[in-house]
């Protein structure tokens, strides 16, 4: 098991919420997740807090916290899920968070995010959270609205680097295709050309 850094106030300039509940899930993500989806999910808070202080929408940094580090858990235990992997992770992520003392609405709004981040179409009517999240993973995955992060981007990738995120993970998203054909990821991948899409990111240049 990795040691646990100290919870950090800022991440590239960018703030972190400091309640104990954000600082019981940096913990847990330490712990629990394979260091690519670790980064990853950072990587997602801080490009969706940027593109939302950017547009001035009215976010909660708790919930798009909380969602972009627990939003991807289902992937690195596929072997145990028995549903898609957002679905798994949405309900994992609700037990847990209002274990540790969040209110269960807020709690609701953090599963949610998590299981419309891998849908088509997200909109505001779903919550600024949801759409954040559904764009920075959008972002960080593909290089969706690349520019709008460009002021912190090399800040936020050299505290958490993309190492090699890409192939782990467009191989966990092809073992859920395999195996539950009926999910998202089989979407994405046999449907919208994910492969070719991350091949022609502007990550593979930056």
């Amino acid at each position: 098991m990795r040691p646990v850094p100290p919870f950090p106030s800022q991440i590239a300039g960018i703030g972190v919420p400091r309640d104990p509940v954000s600082a019981a899930t940096w913990r847990w993500a330490h712990r629990s997740l394979p260091t690519y989806l670790l980064t990853h999910s950072v990587r997602s808070y801080c490009w969706g807090a940027t593109i939302g202080d950017r547009e001035g929408l009215a976010f909660d940094p708790r919930i798009l916290w909380t969602a972009s580090l627990l939003h991807d858990l289902g992937l690195a235990r596929l072997p145990r899920n028995t549903m898609c992997f957002e679905v798994e992770g949405a309900e994992f992520a609700r037990r847990f968070l209002e274990r540790e003392g969040m209110p269960a609405p807020d709690a609701e709004r953090v599963a949610i995010a998590i299981i419309l981040h891998m849908r088509p179409s997200v909109t505001l009517a779903d919550g600024a959270e949801s759409v954040l999240l559904d764009r920075a993973t959008g972002l960080d995955v593909r290089g969706a609205e690349f520019e709008l992060v460009a002021n912190v981007r090399s800040g936020v990738v050299r505290e958490f680097p993309r190492g090699d995120f890409d192939r782990r993970f467009l191989a966990a998203i092809s073992r859920e295709a395999t195996a539950r054909s009926t999910c998202q990821s089989a979407r994405l991948l046999n449907e919208v050309g994910l492969a070719a899409w991350m091949a022609g990111s502007p990550w593979t240049t930056s």
